[in-house]
């Protein structure tokens, strides 16, 4: 049975949605303007003004900016139970860079790579997956280590639920799609250090893991200490996002190797899988004649004598990876129909005359 989603509504609110200039090739550099008609390079300043808006707007990572008020509230510690907003509905995105540790034990004895090497090659990752959650409109909660992750929740609280996830797929698929383009540009440095043979083999260039989960009903909770600042108590920490999904995206990377090894053709296997649990593939409803969805394991945990059982599904985006666009697009391989054309925009018309002003637009 289809969802009804309100795509009209949506993009009319949100117009970027609609731009088939892919942001990976604006932030990467991979466009050359000359070569494109002028609607093309239009759309191209779009994308290139979006971003530039963005990472010009005051904004933090940690916590939610939704939420983070309510550390301000706290002045004793029985304000952290009382503070607390419930129910809330985003997509957890946990994205990983496999092997970087296994990459700086080597520094020494293999020659190749240099401590410094290794952190620009990760600092360029990680930045152009902040400016990808940005255009997409999520929140970064934090950087981890060797990977980040973003928080995707209802731009208006009139959206359809289907709309956060199908922003996940979007900008999943936009993270592994840069990582191909910096293995270019890693197999160039490996030439340039005269190591160019090392390029044939795929354990020493990027590959990326990505965990999505939806989470209906999250827990933001302010987290921390007391301290006394000039005879005023306040709370020093962040808002965290709480709820067995949000730590279930990061849990179900440790399945990707056996995800990866399911991949029955010879072709490049980096980069590909996306990992996802029950909630977000109840969310999307894939249409299996449009994309082939795996059930790699499940993840089942005993306590208090009660048994808890989660799926873990792979899907392989080699068939859709540089070729979704806009949210119509993710529809297109998802089980949704379009509401009624007079019903959406009249939609849009009380949704204006409320004067509600998305972030980012």
């Amino acid at each position: 049975m289809g969802k009804k989603v309100n795509l009209s509504k949506f993009i009319r609110n949100n117009r970027k949605y609609d731009i088939k200039t892919n942001p990976v090739d604006v932030i990467l550099g991979r466009i050359t303007k000359s070569f494109f008609n002028e609607a093309q390079q239009r759309e191209i300043n779009q994308v290139e003004d979006i971003i530039e808006r963005e990472l010009n707007e005051d904004f933090t990572i940690g916590g939610h900016p939704k939420y983070d008020e309510l550390l301000s509230k706290v002045k004793s510690y029985k304000d952290f139970s009382v503070y607390r907003v419930s129910d809330v509905k985003l997509c957890s995105i946990f994205v990983d860079l496999r092997n970087f540790t296994k990459r700086a034990l080597f520094i020494d004895s293999a020659n190749v790579e240099t401590i410094d090497d290794i952190a620009n090659l990760k600092q360029k990752a990680i930045s152009t997956w902040i400016k990808l959650a940005r255009y997409y409109d999520g929140h970064i909660h934090s950087i981890t280590g060797d990977g980040l992750m973003v928080l995707m929740d209802k731009l208006y609280e009139e959206d359809e639920e289907w709309t956060i996830g199908a922003r996940s797929l979007l900008f999943s698929l936009r993270v592994l799609e840069s990582a191909d383009i910096l293995n270019d540009y890693l197999k160039e440095f490996l030439k340039e250090k005269g190591k160019e043979q090392y390029a044939n083999n795929p354990e020493n260039l990027i590959n990326i893991k990505i965990g999505i989960e939806y989470s209906p009903k999250t827990l933001m909770n302010p987290q921390g200490v007391i301290v006394n600042d000039k005879g005023e108590n306040k709370a020093v920490g962040e808002v965290k996002a709480t709820s067995f999904e949000i730590d279930f995206s990061a849990k179900m990377l440790s399945k990707y190797k056996e995800a990866l090894n399911g991949l029955n053709d010879n072709d490049a296997k980096n980069n590909r899988l996306i990992l996802f649990g029950n909630q977000y593939k109840e969310l999307m409803q894939f249409l299996d004649s449009e994309i082939e969805v795996k059930k790699v394991d499940s993840y089942k945990r005993t306590m208090y004598d009660v048994t808890e059982t989660r799926d873990i599904y792979s899907l392989d985006t080699k068939p859709i990876k540089r070729n979704i666009f806009t949210i119509e697009d993710v529809a297109d391989i998802c089980d949704v129909e379009e509401q009624n054309e007079d019903f959406a925009r009249a939609s849009v018309i009380a949704l204006q005359d409320s004067g509600e002003i998305k972030h980012g637009n």
